[in-house]
């Protein structure tokens, strides 16, 4: 077992117990080291089986907690989305992938970082079918062609003001569906591999670790801590996969 292995493992670790502590990260954290390390398409496949797995452990102690409203609204567009991801996913090489990716988790970080001190907390707030649905088709295509179906309907939910209990239970109750249709996409085109089976075996001990680990640290993570760790990690993933991409521009 060389670094590449440890470092993944590390990663899923890591990017698991953050989501088992606040319901978001494990897509745009471990997604972006997997593509930087396997250096492979297959790395999005095994972040769509691993994700699934953790919405699968995660969404039935939150399913009455989500806010069906929106969800059905994420939903609706998602099935437009995904796709328009997997156009994405077999038309473009993996540096354009990493750059997708690197731009996508850029854009997480700088949400999380100011969007939440500038809202106020209440339930209900209004919000555009069109654009919440809108925001849909964005997660849709990203889930099936990068894997993180996440970060862009969640800055929406924050920028709207809504709870952070009720975004953390509407993500994860909408992943459930959209893993499994990107799982289901992949699997027909391009198809998975047995090398993307093989890592997402590998994988899962560490992903099911790390879900259990979040859940006990969970009532001692403040929303201040929350927000400063998933800033810090995906800013700092953001980097590296920049800089790879810029590296592998110049010298290829």
């Amino acid at each position: 077992m060389d670094a590449t292995w440890w470092l993944v493992q590390a990663a899923v670790l890591v990017a698991s117990l953050l989501q088992g502590a606040t319901g978001i990260g494990f897509g745009v954290i471990a997604g972006p080291v997997l593509l930087y390390a396997l250096n492979s398409s297959s790395a999005i496949q095994v972040s769509i089986m691993l994700s699934l797995a953790i919405a699968l452990m995660l969404s039935p102690t939150l399913f009455r907690q989500a806010d069906w409203p929106v969800l059905k609204l994420f939903l609706l567009g998602t099935l437009v989305g995904l796709p328009l991801g997997i156009v994405v996913f077999i038309r473009i090489d993996i540096v354009m992938l990493k750059l997708l990716a690197g731009v996508a988790v850029a854009f997480m970080a700088l949400t999380v970082a100011g969007a939440f001190e500038r809202t106020t907390r209440r339930e209900g707030p209004a919000y555009s079918s069109r654009i919440a649905s809108g925001m849909g088709v964005i997660s849709g295509a990203m889930s099936s062609s990068l894997g993180m179906p996440g970060p862009v309907p969640a800055a929406w939910m924050v920028t709207q003001s809504f709870s952070k209990a009720r975004i953390r239970a509407t993500i994860l109750t909408m992943f459930v569906p959209s893993y499994t249709a990107a799982l289901a996409f992949q699997s027909f085109t391009p198809g998975i591999g047995d090398d993307g089976i093989s890592w997402a075996l590998q994988l899962l001990p560490a992903t099911i670790a790390g879900v259990v680990v979040g859940r006990i640290l969970e009532p001692r993570i403040s929303e201040r801590a929350f927000k400063s760790i998933i800033t810090i990690v995906l800013a700092a993933t953001a980097l590296l996969l920049l800089i790879d991409v810029a590296k592998q521009y110049w010298t290829g």
